[in-house]
């Protein structure tokens, strides 16, 4: 056999893993058999047979480590696709969470809107009311005093006088209101008598609320305090505290009213307490803020401008204080501050 016969045969054969045992030893023989050039063909042939194998085998492992490198850049691959789709699930989830807050913050707005609507109606109604009366009986004092009966002169100067009390606390309300929020209400507290302060806001209430209680009802407003006890706080912050709990007694709530404190740990609590019907679970969470008003049957039909509760947290916390709201069992409400004692229970 020829040397390039016997390997045009093998490479036609398509053989990738090198001769059989079978064919070298027939190689062999025809070694054997053959002269010395024949011989040296054959073992080149053998040779070069071994060699394109030998070729064929790093080609194939060439070519199972690019599969391999493939394989491992598809992992990888996979492994960045499924971050980026964690990610945009949590960008939705994100979106999702931002969504319902703003969603909450549209609630919030609309409703702090109808309470500002409320507000102004309320506000320019209490505003128009007292000045309208003021103007009214005025005028008739003025042209008709020389035939006015001394009778009809005091009742009409009474009305006027408590009319523009009503006029002034509205006022007041607005600008301490304004204070507060803007961060420049001037407070000077000082060690003040507790029973004294209560006594003398309960003489002066009597006129303030004259519009939502009776003379009976203040007058049977009971107090228990020791006459020892002693709260540091501006006197005016806490005249008016009292008198705006004490308004919100009479106007939502029913008598008896009561008035109790005692110091609490560094802190002195004073309740105003009242047997009426509670503040409705669901808006216990807004009651100290400002334009808050229940929509409750018992209340929706009484005036008011929502300003008085939020007043009272925010001259509480001005004195180093706070308001708080606990139900009185089995009926009514106990309207709470807090404040403190002396200088070292200030906060």
């Amino acid at each position: 056999m020829e040397v390039s016969a016997l390997t045009t045969t093998v490479r036609a054969t398509g053989r990738q893993d090198g001769p059989s045992a079978h064919e070298l030893d027939q190689s062999a023989d025809g070694l054997d058999a053959a002269g010395p050039d024949q011989q040296s063909n054959y073992t080149r042939a053998i040779l070069n047979i071994l060699s394109d194998a030998g070729d064929e085998q790093e080609k194939q492992g060439a070519n199972q480590r690019a599969m391999l490198n493939i394989l491992e850049d598809l992992e990888t691959e996979k492994a960045r696709l499924e971050s980026t789709q964690k990610a945009l699930i949590n960008m939705l989830d994100d979106l999702e969470a931002e969504r319902r807050k703003v969603d909450r913050s549209n609630v919030e707005l609309r409703e702090v809107n109808e309470a500002m609507r409320s507000f102004i109606a309320t506000a320019a109604h209490d505003l128009r009311s007292p000045l309208a009366s003021m103007v009214g009986f005025s005028s008739l004092l003025a042209k008709n005093w020389d035939t006015l009966s001394e009778e009809k002169r005091l009742q009409f100067a009474t009305t006027i006088d408590r009319q523009s009390h009503k006029l002034t606390w509205l006022v007041n309300d607005l600008l301490t209101l304004s204070s507060i929020e803007g961060g420049v209400l001037n407070t000077q507290p000082e060690l003040v008598v507790l029973r004294e302060a209560i006594t003398q806001g309960l003489a002066a209430s009597g006129r303030d609320i004259a519009n939502v209680a009776s003379e009976q009802d203040i007058a049977s407003v009971t107090v228990s305090c020791s006459p020892d006890l002693v709260v540091r706080a501006d006197p005016s912050h806490l005249s008016r505290i009292i008198d705006n709990y004490l308004q919100n007694a009479f106007k939502y709530g029913e008598p008896p009213v009561r008035i109790e404190a005692a110091k609490v740990a560094e802190m002195v609590e004073i309740q105003v307490i009242d047997h009426g019907a509670g503040v409705p679970a669901e808006f216990k969470s807004k009651l100290f803020e400002k334009f808050a008003r229940a929509d409750d049957p018992s209340t929706r039909e009484k005036k008011g401008t929502g300003l008085g509760l939020s007043i009272v947290r925010g001259l509480a916390e001005a004195n180093g204080g706070q308001a708080e709201y606990r139900p009185n069992l089995p009926h009514g409400s106990r309207f709470i501050v807090l404040l403190p004692t002396d200088e070292r229970s200030y906060r």
